[in-house]
């Protein structure tokens, strides 16, 4: 059984199966109501997973006071309806930005694959969404959680900050060079991603906790020098995805299904049999490219 594993202070990462990999499911013990950061990606995860891994700690879902979207990927909010149904009193937080995702999140990961149809898994057949009891801004609190918009991953991706601990809950607002399903980072929105790991190298986490086990070596860091190792290893492999991208478009690639298969293979990652995430990836750069160029 998958239990919940001490990180720092008062805050714990559950591993939940998700197709191949695990997405993390966060507890953060309070003098409050206690609050989950994701919910897995099932509903019958939370049945199978999360509810059996809260009972070891002495809690139900009835004892949660809030669940919390690091950002609206089916992965990271499948879950978050079952627990609602199970437990009325949970409330729901999501970034603002998130609200219209929340409510429908089946709705968004359809959009995400109808850029590339031919090469896009098929959407999942249930994904519930529900209404958001608090929509979030950069910086406010929940409990003992900061709020940080990390925009990049997706342009709703956020982070939430322990402050006690200074543990750091990323979701997948690090992506290093992807998990091993993914083949490579999945970027929608490089051109802000920079930004937000600047901004999170300049404040002061002693920890960090990312969404999946990400290549090479993305998964949890304990101490503020292997937390700044680990944001540096991140903007390292930006730049590289970057560079390779737009080094190939300068050279005269424009196929993006190219690119993509060209990209995964160069940071040593396993080539997915659907190619739509690594392409999101190479036609986000390359708009960003395009956009920098019209700027000049």
């Amino acid at each position: 059984m998958e239990r919940f594993t001490h990180i720092a202070g008062d805050v714990h990462l559950l591993k939940v199966p998700f197709t191949g990999v695990w997405t993390g499911v966060t507890l953060v013990l309070s003098d409050d109501a206690p609050i989950l950061v994701d919910s897995g990606g099932m509903s019958e995860t939370v049945d199978s997973t999360i509810v059996p891994a809260l009972a070891e700690m002495g809690l139900s879902l009835a004892d949660i006071g809030w669940v919390l979207a690091t950002h609206i990927h089916g992965d990271h909010v499948g879950g978050i309806a079952r627990m609602r149904e199970l437990a009325p009193s949970i409330k729901v937080g999501v970034l603002r930005e998130s609200d219209g995702r929340m409510r429908d999140p089946l709705a968004y990961s359809r959009e995400i694959r109808a850029k590339f149809p031919e090469h896009s898994a098929a959407p999942p057949p249930v994904l519930d969404g529900v209404a958001p009891d608090l929509l979030l801004d950069d910086g406010a609190m929940v409990g003992p959680l900061r709020v940080i918009h990390t925009p990049g991953h997706d342009t709703d991706a956020c982070c939430f900050f322990d402050t006690r601990s200074g543990t750091l809950i990323t979701g997948d607002s690090l992506q290093l060079n992807g998990t091993i399903s993914q083949g490579c980072a999945l970027l929608f929105d490089p051109q802000r991603y920079l930004g937000s790991l600047q901004r999170l190298l300049a404040m002061p986490i002693q920890n960090i906790i990312c969404g999946h086990p990400y290549l090479p070596h993305g998964e949890v860091a304990i101490g503020e020098h292997a937390a700044r190792q680990l944001l540096a290893a991140a903007i390292g492999c930006y730049e590289h995805d970057r560079g390779f991208v737009t080094g190939m478009a300068a050279a005269g690639t424009d196929d993006v299904l190219a690119i993509a298969q060209a990209l995964v293979a160069s940071v040593g990652g396993v080539e997915p049999q659907k190619l739509f995430l690594p392409m999101h990836t190479v036609a986000a750069y390359l708009k960003a490219a395009r956009d920098e160029r019209d700027d000049r």
